[in-house]
């Protein structure tokens, strides 16, 4: 073989490693949702050495840094409701789960991971037990995942990233003004759903009257409160589904217009986005105090008790 055709077939074939590995490294759908099995396997079987995490992985659970171990816990038995969402491009997924538990009780689970080369190098997660967050606990009532929460959206149709989050944040902008003159309301259907820890709290008929999601804002129900550190790590294009995680805490001087809203909290919502416009919310939350740190750097929002 010539010196010239050597060079040119070593050429070739560096080039085709080279696309190879890069194939290699992708990481689509199936690929990702595959990480989230292995964390819940895990869970089940009690076996955190099995999740495949990168030596440096960033931890958190309920704000705190943890490790692995400390994600998990031993009453854990089975996940009897789950559905993902992911990000291909960025390696992210974000969960939402329910755990059935060996003594009968069940856990409202939040799971953000990252993947990068093969290993999961960030896990966030908020677990919720009954009484973390109030009355807000009804996990009884997801017996099924919604359709909103499932849909593929075929790409001509598809909001983009940007849009997506947008749309999300008009939402806390709505709780942060609500009740002011500078209320600016959200974009909501009219039958758009919320669930908090699995319980319906709008988009139902109560007492004979239908209970939309844009009323509570629009009648100032929510005003004092304060929704900082905002961030936006998963969003699913596909699925037209965001994530947000943030905190809900009130405003300096003010106190809440309700019960169910009096304490601060660290809450994880995923907000189905279609055409512009909400269709339907669901989050895991928890109590927790605006003076304790989350564990991860805000994006956006005000600052702690601010306007």
């Amino acid at each position: 073989m010539s010196r010239f055709r050597f060079a040119a077939l070593a050429s070739i074939m560096s080039v085709t490693m080279v696309a190879a590995g890069q194939a290699q490294m992708k990481c689509d759908r199936a690929c990702l949702t595959g990480f989230v099995d292995r964390y819940f396997e895990g869970l089940a079987a009690h076996k955190p050495d099995a999740v495949p995490v990168a030596a440096n992985a960033r931890i958190t659970k309920n704000g705190k840094v943890a490790g692995l171990v400390e994600t998990y816990w031993d009453n854990a038995e089975r996940t009897i409701y789950r559905w993902d969402i992911v990000n291909e491009r960025l390696g992210d997924t974000g969960t939402e789960a329910i755990v059935q538990n060996k003594d009968g009780s069940k856990t409202m689970l939040m799971v953000r991971l990252k993947v990068k080369e093969g290993k999961i190098s960030e896990i966030e997660t908020i677990k919720a037990n009954k009484g973390d967050a109030d009355r807000l606990w009804g996990p009884d009532q997801l017996t099924a995942v919604s359709p909103a929460l499932r849909l593929s959206i075929r790409e001509s149709e598809r909001d983009s990233y940007y849009r997506l989050i947008s749309v999300a944040d008009g939402y806390f902008r709505a709780f942060q003004t609500n009740g002011t003159k500078e209320y600016h309301p959200a974009d909501l259907l009219p039958d758009c759903r919320r669930f908090e820890n699995g319980v319906q709290t709008t988009g139902l008929v109560r007492n004979g009257r239908f209970v939309s999601t844009a009323q509570g804002f629009d009648e100032g129900a929510f005003i004092g409160r304060n929704l900082w550190d905002r961030r936006y790590p998963v969003v699913d294009e596909e699925r037209g589904i965001v994530l947000s995680i943030l905190r809900f805490g009130m405003k300096e001087g003010m106190k809440s217009q309700s019960a169910a809203t009096a304490n601060d909290r660290l809450v994880a919502e995923f907000f189905a986005i279609k055409s512009g416009m909400i269709q339907e919310i669901t989050a895991v939350l928890v109590n927790m105090p605006d003076s304790e740190p989350t564990g991860w750097e805000p994006w956006y929002g005000p600052g702690r008790g601010g306007w």
